[in-house]
């Protein structure tokens, strides 16, 4: 009982860890600007004159922060 439960738990930390290597970006470095819920559309904020061509995103853990891409 006490292996399966741990079999299933390493299964999801595998899938999690799986998961999150894949949407975290390779490129660039991010700077955080305020929360998205402050700036509804990150990537149009980011990008805006004077701001950080590359865009931006709301972020991990919660997707809570807007990120600019340096």
């Amino acid at each position: 009982m006490v292996d399966t439960f741990l079999s299933v738990i390493f299964k999801i930390l595998v899938i999690a860890l799986a998961c999150s290597s894949l949407l975290t970006p390779g490129e660039g470095k991010y700077v955080c600007q305020g929360k998205c819920e402050d700036i509804p559309d990150c990537d149009k904020w980011c990008k805006s004159p004077g701001g950080h061509p590359k865009g931006g995103q709301c972020v991990p853990p919660l997707y809570q922060f807007c990120c600019c891409i340096e």
